[in-house]
């Protein structure tokens, strides 16, 4: 496992504890957060809530910083969905003694997507004149910290989807979906595949939200989402003459993503003869990943 290493003296283990994070439910029920919401969609809001608790006194003396230091007590999130990190609690310490301090914030659902990473931290809060050659001196100098992870969207191979008003952002505003791919095949796919949703368009929505009790025309929208992104998963890689049979990447990234789903759909059928196919007959090249994707075959 890989470690931090800090060029200064931090926290003792025991002068910061902290529960695990809950989850609240919408029906206010606190439950602890689970590695994995199944049912998690983007119109559902996290709210979490921790308490930490904090010994001032042996903080101090485990890191070597002087009477005067100040510390705060800070919580970040990070979603691979939406691409966005921020800050969700900040709590100022000062003084001795231990304190208790809980920690609370909600992510909106359209805010978040993929794996959610939480990562609670203490502080040094100003930069300060430290004696101790080994102890912190720098204002953020991380003396203690917790992260913890919640996958929202099923495994690594799923993509990361956001409601967006496609008119006030400049999409086409009647679209219902616009799939949107990062240039760089070595990017995680998590962070260069989006699929954007199109809130006004709500019987698209409602297909999303309901998943496995959708129904039957819920179903055919699913179909044809599912069929269109990966057409345009197939296009990205037939329009990437660089990119080969042969070429490797890194497990999870844009390029090991778009080669194992042209070996899952089209088994067997190589990049070239994709590529041909596509350049001389480009309703045959749609047909046949019709075909692959099986569009509307479970619901007929």
């Amino acid at each position: 496992m890989n470690r931090r290493a800090y060029p200064y003296r931090r926290a003792a283990a025991g002068s910061v504890t902290m529960a695990e994070w809950s989850l609240k439910s919408d029906e206010g029920d606190v439950v602890p957060l689970p590695a994995f919401i199944p049912d998690w969609d983007f119109q559902r809001d996290l709210s979490l809530e921790t308490v930490v608790g904090v010994d001032l006194d042996e903080v101090r003396a485990s890191t070597g910083v002087p009477d005067e230091a100040e510390f705060v007590l800070s919580v970040v999130w990070n979603s691979t969905g939406s691409g966005l990190r921020r800050l969700a609690d900040r709590v100022p310490l000062q003084g001795g003694g231990t304190r208790s301090t809980q920690l609370t914030f909600t992510v909106a659902g359209r805010d978040s997507g993929g794996l959610l990473s939480v990562e609670t931290q203490l502080v040094l809060a100003r930069a300060l004149d430290n004696p101790d050659p080994a102890g912190p001196r720098r204002a953020g100098s991380v003396l203690w910290r917790h992260e913890a992870r919640v996958r929202l969207q099923g495994d690594a191979s799923q993509f990361p989807m956001a409601v967006v008003d496609f008119k006030k952002a400049g999409y086409p505003e009647n679209a219902p979906w616009y799939l949107d791919i990062g240039p760089n095949l070595e990017a995680a796919t998590m962070g260069a595949v989006v699929l954007l949703v199109n809130s006004e368009t709500p019987t698209v929505l409602n297909a999303l939200r309901r998943a496995d009790k959708a129904s039957y025309a819920e179903r055919l929208i699913q179909s044809a989402m599912r069929q269109d992104v990966v057409r345009l998963m197939v296009e990205r890689a037939v329009a990437d003459e660089e990119l080969t049979d042969e070429s490797r990447f890194e497990p999870d990234t844009l390029g090991h993503t778009l080669l194992g789903l042209i070996r899952t759909f089209l088994p067997g059928v190589s990049l070239t003869s994709l590529r041909m196919t596509r350049r001389t007959d480009p309703a045959l090249f749609s047909a046949k990943i019709q075909h692959a994707v099986g569009l509307f075959a479970k619901e007929t």
